[in-house]
């Protein structure tokens, strides 16, 4: 065995002292750890990039916006200054790949460090922080957020156990709570309030002397949280990037997280009486998730220690023994596998930092010296901010923006022009979104003009004003790449003059965007329309080879209307289901409602599905 057995402790699952049980600790660490480095990304890791890059070059923390232009001269500053420039620093040695790992490290010392609250059944508990992990996926990100994580799990094994003042728990407290403060003040409230709970519970049943050694802890922890720029001040951040931006993953409650949520509320009727800080501290995180969604990767956490210890109730005590820790790797090992096919795998390319979403534009900018304001989304502020040193008109940081402002930056598609008469817009830079195609508004003005295309992003130029020379240079194009079937192809290629400038346009879209797919895609379709069958096989063939095929839904879709066209529907018909599939998991309601519509004609064609 390879823990003594129950008897030779005499500890209960509902006793305060903890008892390590090191080789599922270490699991769970690899666990988390993988699915950490394979997490999904998000474009918030930008603007903390450039904010710790600002604050090491001006050695002073931002007090006003510099970044937008669309919000510039707004008061505005971090919460989280030192994870910002921790991650800058990071970034500027290793990358993504360093920072992502040091993420992960992180995350992983959180869940390990919550296994031995329930010592009686080790294997239960260990589940249950796997699935925690799996439920909190969306939390997985390069954000200051991710240090929430350890700083809970530390302050619930700090505070719970029950025995004499110390002062060096003390200090450990206080310590704590300023490096929460700085790291990510937003949510370092929480360290006073679990402190406040340990303080409340042991002035009810210890002695006079103890009661002032507690009270000042939670008075230096109360000091300390202000060893921070902001002062006092940071409590006017607490919780506020915990709404859940626009451009952020999100967690729905009906979910595994909800499961957790509801199965952690319920345990609290049986662990409150013993485990008065812990379940109060756990159900204060469960409770406030449900109304701010960027809580709930935490309350994911936050569950397992409460569910493992009301399980003590019901389930007899196990040892981990070396048989039941191997069987629990198997499955531990296949709930791994499965979730990263499944969650992971298919979104961490998505967006966010680390993926290359808009490299291709941002090249284009930069060698072509295109110059001026720039419209943006709100879903590529963040990338932008972080990848170009030109001011951006909006990004999704919450607060930063009125309310009317983010609602007609929103609304954009209808308000262009309107916009466009404000602000004076030279250039934008959009995503290549085909299914609603928003960017339609621009190719029907005359006024601006496509100018780069690729997978995902297209810039165009207006005809005034800092880009008009280049706009002379930029000829009119016949294709629009911002559409989702590459029958928008069929009208030029019907006329034998257009068809040979259908195919130049697509060589030299190739040639501009070398790793774009949908070019190898239209071009694949356009040779096939006119009957250069081999030429149009080979070019799906690199296509295939393409990761992006693997995991964007549009291009997917562009795949199996290719060979739908070629008379393969049995090659078609897998491809748009599984871009169906990622269109749901992306909420992306367009494309999926296309899918399948297109589906159902493909299988009404063959005469119903096989």
């Amino acid at each position: 065995m390879i823990h003594a057995p129950h008897g030779a402790h005499g500890a209960h699952a509902h006793e305060k002292p903890h008892h390590p049980h090191w080789p599922l600790a270490v699991m769970i660490f690899m666990f988390v750890f993988a699915l950490g480095m394979s997490s999904v990304h998000e474009p918030f890791t930008w603007i903390s990039l450039r904010t710790g890059a600002k604050i090491l070059a001006d050695g002073t923390l931002p007090r006003t916006e510099t970044f937008s232009f669309g919000a510039a001269g707004a008061a505005w500053s971090t919460h989280s200054w030192l994870a910002d420039v921790l991650f800058a620093k990071l970034d500027a040695v290793g990358g993504p790949g360093l920072l992502s790992a040091v993420k992960s490290v992180t995350l992983a010392g959180a869940f390990a460090l919550l296994l031995p609250i329930n010592h009686g059944n080790p294997l239960v508990a260990a589940t249950l922080l796997c699935l925690g992990a799996c439920a909190g996926w969306a939390g997985f990100t390069e954000t200051p957020a991710c240090f929430d994580f350890l700083f809970f799990s530390l302050f619930v094994r700090l505070l719970r156990p029950r025995h004499r003042f110390q002062w060096t728990s003390a200090a450990a407290a206080a310590i704590l709570t300023a490096l929460w403060g700085n790291l990510h003040g937003a949510a370092a409230p929480l360290a006073l309030w679990m402190v406040g709970l340990k303080v409340f519970k042991a002035s009810l049943r210890t002695a006079t002397r103890e009661r002032l050694g507690y009270w000042a802890m939670m008075v230096a922890c109360a000091l300390l949280i202000s060893w921070n720029p902001h002062g006092w001040g940071v409590f006017a951040h607490a919780f506020s990037d915990s709404g859940g931006a626009l451009d952020a993953w999100r967690t729905p409650l009906l979910s595994l997280y909800g499961v957790l949520a509801a199965a952690g509320l319920a345990s609290c009727f049986f662990t409150l009486q013993q485990e008065f800080v812990t379940t109060l501290a756990c159900a204060n995180v469960l409770a406030l998730s449900l109304i701010l969604p960027g809580m709930r990767p935490l309350a994911a956490l936050a569950a397992c220690p409460l569910i493992a210890l009301a399980l003590g109730h019901f389930l007899r005590p196990r040892q981990d023994t070396w048989p039941r820790v191997a069987r629990w790797v198997l499955l531990a090992a296949s709930l791994l596998f499965v979730f990263r096919q499944a969650v992971t795998r298919p979104l961490s390319r998505i967006r966010g930092y680390g993926t290359p979403s808009l490299v291709g534009a941002v090249n284009f900018l930069s060698v072509n010296g295109v110059r001026g304001r720039m419209f943006n989304e709100i879903e590529t502020g963040a990338e932008l901010v972080g990848r170009v040193e030109r001011p951006v008109f909006v990004d999704g940081r919450p607060g930063l923006y009125n309310a009317t402002f983010r609602r007609e930056a929103e609304e954009w598609p209808r308000l262009f022009k309107a916009l466009d008469s404000v602000y004076q817009f030279d250039y934008a830079v959009l995503r290549n979104r085909r299914a609603a195609a928003p960017a339609r508004v621009l190719d029907e003005d005359a006024q601006w003009r496509l100018a780069y295309a690729d997978d995902r992003a297209l810039v165009y130029l207006k005809m005034t004003g800092a880009n008009a020379l280049l706009f002379a240079q930029t000829p009119p194009r016949l294709l629009s790449p911002n559409r989702l079937w590459p029958d928008a192809l069929d009208a030029a290629l019907a006329r034998p003059r257009d068809a040979a400038k259908v195919l130049a346009e697509l060589d030299a879209w190739a040639l501009q965007a070398p790793d774009c797919v949908q070019a190898l895609l239209w071009k694949a379709y356009a040779l096939d329309r006119l009957k250069m069958t081999d030429k149009s096989g080979r070019l799906l063939e690199l296509a295939r080879e393409r990761p992006a095929l693997s995991w964007d839904p549009e291009l997917k879709a562009a795949y199996a209307f290719v060979q739908e066209a070629r008379g393969r529907a049995a090659a078609a018909k897998p491809f748009y289901r599984d871009a169906a599939r990622t269109a749901h998991r992306l909420g992306d309601g367009v494309l999926e409602a296309e899918l399948i519509a297109r589906l159902r004609r493909l299988e009404l064609s063959v005469g119903g599905p096989r």
